[in-house]
């Protein structure tokens, strides 16, 4: 490893046992110092490649990817970013094993297992994500035997892929034998349906015991008495034309599951197809209750270390409150927020702003007083807004006379405040250095079309503040 040491703590998650390791990145399994006995997977990006910055980027945004989508059947990310020199994930603990292990089972058992798998695969393709990459070692077990999808290193973001260059035209993202016949072109010009080749490719070899990439036969062709409806639907996935290909996700999910209420499914049962000897056969996964519990099993541990700890025991319980905190827990946390002592309403405002809905945004308002949580509750509640569509009431609280209070800028600038980005163009001569760089920085957060006309007005930076002016 270079010599580097990984560091043997991320935030509040203490580094423990090596779980494995890959040719880009180190796999720990971590612990929670606020919540003794819950285990997560640390994922470390290997030091050797820590200078390739494009390297840098595709394994960080697989962390930025996730925490956008939300589905059962995806690893949740707890966090993200770069713990000194190591860029690092935290993130679900899978430790049931991957799919490879179910190779051989009957059909219906199969199916079931991949439907959820179709429904998460459908949340990220909505929202423009495709993975690229779906193979069965990218399907792990969770502690309760759900099948989930993991690994979207190389996954294509709609929107993002061309601005960071990510991925290169000559590039070939994929895994033989599951690759969708367009991935071997320019790997940006995909869709959603080469998942969905790449997941009948598994259904395939999965239960006829042969790659299709190898044999190009239709499933009876491979294992006599094969489900005729079933080779139908896998056929249909892995038709070399797209448009000719089931079209979604969704579509898949749905069709997986009418077969399954059919007599065809039905009459097979839950025993594996003739022909598969006792190897083939379902390995045990681990199966067992889920510590997830509500909102104050997973968030009051930190609560209490943010009332009660020193200033660095309260830094890393905040970062491991934000983490934690779900779609779902906003009422629960703005209850805790009344309550709270001052020292932990920022760590608070934060996580509403992750998972806060309409409720949350009055709550955060009346923090804009609040000199140890307003610069946090601003963001928080601008977040809120852009996601409840309620931009007039966050837009009316924060505006101000020009400028205005720097705390405030990058909140204005994440509700698109026209009046701020006159004011900054108007003012930008008579500003220092560091309120340069401080304004530039919330800049970032502006829609794309406020932001040309703020890299217009502000040519001039220099030093630090050039920097960030170049990424605008």
């Amino acid at each position: 490893m270079n010599g580097l040491r990984p560091p043997l703590q991320i935030g509040s998650v203490r580094l423990l046992d090596p779980l494995g390791e890959g040719g880009m990145a180190l796999v720990f399994r971590g612990e929670d110092r606020f919540r003794p006995g819950l285990f997560c997977a640390v994922k470390l990006l290997r030091p050797e490649v820590h200078r390739e910055a494009d390297l840098v980027r595709r394994f960080l945004r697989e962390g930025e990817v996730l925490t956008r989508l939300s589905h059962p059947g995806l690893v949740e990310i707890f966090s993200f970013g770069t713990s000194g020199a190591w860029p690092y994930l935290v993130m679900e603990l899978l430790p049931g094993g991957s799919l490879k292990a179910c190779r051989g089972e009957a059909p219906a058992l199969l199916a079931r297992r991949l439907i959820p798998v179709c429904g998460a695969l459908d949340v990220a393709h909505q929202a423009g994500v495709v993975h690229r990459d779906l193979k069965p070692s990218n399907l792990l077990f969770a502690a309760d035997g759900l099948l989930k999808v993991t690994d979207f290193g190389v996954c294509y973001w709609e929107g993002e892929e061309g601005r960071t260059r990510a991925t290169r035209s000559q590039m070939v993202v994929g895994t033989l034998g599951y690759m969708a016949p367009e991935q071997h072109g320019d790997p940006r010009r995909v869709d959603g349906r080469c998942d969905v080749y790449a997941l009948g490719a598994i259904l395939f070899e999965f239960m006829t015991g042969q790659a299709y990439a190898q044999v190009q036969l239709p499933p009876a062709a491979v294992r006599p008495g094969f489900p005729p409806r079933m080779a139908g639907l896998i056929m249909r996935a892995l038709q070399p034309d797209p448009s000719k290909r089931l079209p979604d996700m969704q579509a898949f999910g749905q069709e997986l599951s009418h077969w399954l209420e059919s007599a065809e499914a039905a009459g097979w049962g839950e025993e594996p197809l003739p022909g598969f000897s006792a190897r083939d056969l379902e390995q045990a996964t681990v199966a067992g209750p889920r510590r997830n519990g509500g909102p104050e099993d997973r968030l009051a541990p930190y609560l209490d270390a943010l009332g009660t700890g020193p200033v660095g025991v309260r830094r890393s319980a905040a970062e491991g409150l934000v983490a934690a905190a779900r779609p779902g827990d906003a009422t629960w946390l703005v209850a805790a927020l009344g309550a709270a002592p001052e020292g932990a309403r920022f760590a608070l405002a934060r996580a509403l702003g992750k998972v806060g809905e309409s409720q949350s945004l009055q709550p955060l308002l009346a923090l804009l007083e609040d000199p140890f949580a307003q610069r946090e509750a601003a963001e928080a509640a601008a977040l809120v807004a852009q996601r409840t569509g309620d931009l007039v009431t966050a837009q009316k609280a924060l505006e101000e006379p020009g400028l205005g209070a720097a705390w405030r800028w990058p909140a204005r600038a994440l509700l698109g405040d026209q009046t701020w980005v006159k004011a900054l163009a108007a003012e930008w001569e008579r500003l220092t250095p560091p309120f340069r760089l401080q304004a530039l920085e919330a800049a970032r957060n502006l829609p794309d079309e406020l932001k040309v006309s703020v890299k217009a007005a502000t040519a001039g930076a220099s030093g630090q503040a050039k920097s960030v002016w170049d990424c605008l």
